[in-house]
Formats: structure tokens, C-alpha cells, sequence
């Protein structure tokens, strides 16, 4: 019973959509029906700009943060519940049913699940996250970066196989729901992040 209030509870709280409900009353638009269509932080930012891309990207951090700290306090010695929530509220971000089960891809969720796991290791790891993104300038570079990084990361810190395998689970779903992103940059259609500077620019010119 434990393992299906752990994960009803926590896939309901990551299907909360910050992007949809701040595009919604910032500019009242549907975030999903203009440019990448995806409803997560980087659609904000090139939609709304950085500063409303932080916020959200936070508060998606905090929903995948929240369920597992939860999970940590109630059930201190099975780390395969700290999991369950965390990978719950990821799904509940990629798949609302509010929302037609058409969500995000996960990611900024996915960091706050391992923020709240492991803060020091999660730390450490968005430092390189930022690095390589402001190096490579393609946010799924970066995102690829984590989604192999982690699984290994996991099973090296000794926690049981089916945590490892929940994890390792979602790094596939989220590589499979990025590969039209890593298509685009091979063929350099893909937007950087500089695009999203000029695209405020042009806007205030126009």
C-alpha cells in the first residue's frame, strides 16, 4: 500500500506545471502550442525570456525535490520508496492527465529528485551541467550529460538495484524524447542558448 500512496501522492504533485500556469498569466498563451510546444524551462525561455525560465525551472527543481524528501522522512530505511516518489513525480511532469498526458521531458524535475537524494553529488553535478551548457549551448547536450552520468553515479553509491534500475529507466525514456533535439543539432537547426538574447532583442525592436 505504501508503494501506491508514495507514488498517487507524488505523481500528483509533479503534475503541477509551472510553465503552463506562469506563460498562462504572464502573456496568456498556451505554452504548448508555440515554439518548441514543450511545456518546461526551456520553452519559457525562449518564449517568456531567462527570468521567468529560472522561476520555473526552480519550481519543477522543488516538485521532484519534494515528494522524495517526504519519502526520506517517512520511510527512512528503504531508499527504493525514495525512488518510487521521485521517478512518480517525474512521470506525472512528462505525463499529466490534465493535460492529456502531453507534459515535459522531465529534467528539471529529474535534478530535484537527485538534489534531495544526494544535495553534495546533485551540487557538484550542476555546476558540470551549467559549464557544459554554456560551452556546448544546446541544453540537451547538457541534459545528455546528466541522463548517463547518474545511473552510474547511483550504483556506485550502493543503492539497491531497483532504485538504480528506476533511475536508469527514465535516463532511457528522456535520451529517446530528446532525440528529435539531437537530430536538430547534427543538422544545426537546433536553437542555442543564444538564440534566446536575440529573440528578447528582436522582440523589443519590434
Amino acid at each position: 500500500m505504501e508503494y501506491f500512496l508514495t507514488f498517487l501522492i507524488s505523481y500528483l504533485i509533479g503534475t503541477i506545471n509551472p510553465a503552463k500556469i506562469i506563460a498562462k498569466r504572464v502573456k496568456n498563451i498556451d505554452i504548448t502550442k508555440v515554439n518548441s510546444k514543450n511545456p518546461g524551462t526551456s520553452n519559457i525561455a525562449l518564449t517568456l525570456g531567462m527570468k521567468y525560465a529560472v522561476i520555473v525551472g526552480f519550481l519543477d527543481i522543488f516538485k521532484g525535490a519534494l515528494p522524495v524528501i517526504i519519502a526520506r522522512i517517512v520511510f527512512q530505511d528503504n531508499d527504493i520508496l525514495w525512488f518510487v516518489a521521485g521517478v512518480s513525480a517525474i512521470v506525472g511532469h512528462m505525463h499529466p492527465f490534465h493535460m492529456k498526458f502531453k507534459g515535459g521531458k522531465g529534467t528539471a524535475t529529474f535534478g530535484g529528485m537527485c538534489l534531495a537524494l544526494n544535495p553534495l553529488i546533485s551540487l557538484g553535478m550542476g555546476v558540470l551541467f551549467t559549464l557544459i551548457l554554456f560551452r556546448s549551448k544546446f541544453m540537451a547536450i547538457a541534459t545528455l550529460f546528466v541522463l548517463v552520468s547518474y545511473p552510474i553515479i547511483f550504483l556506485l553509491l550502493d543503492y539497491h538495484y531497483i532504485s538504480v534500475i528506476l533511475v536508469t529507466s527514465f535516463s532511457v525514456v528522456s535520451f529517446i524524447k530528446h532525440v528529435p533535439n539531437y537530430i536538430k543539432i547534427y543538422k544545426k537547426e537546433e536553437l542555442t542558448l543564444d538564440a534566446v538574447g536575440k529573440d528578447k532583442e528582436k522582440k523589443k525592436l519590434d
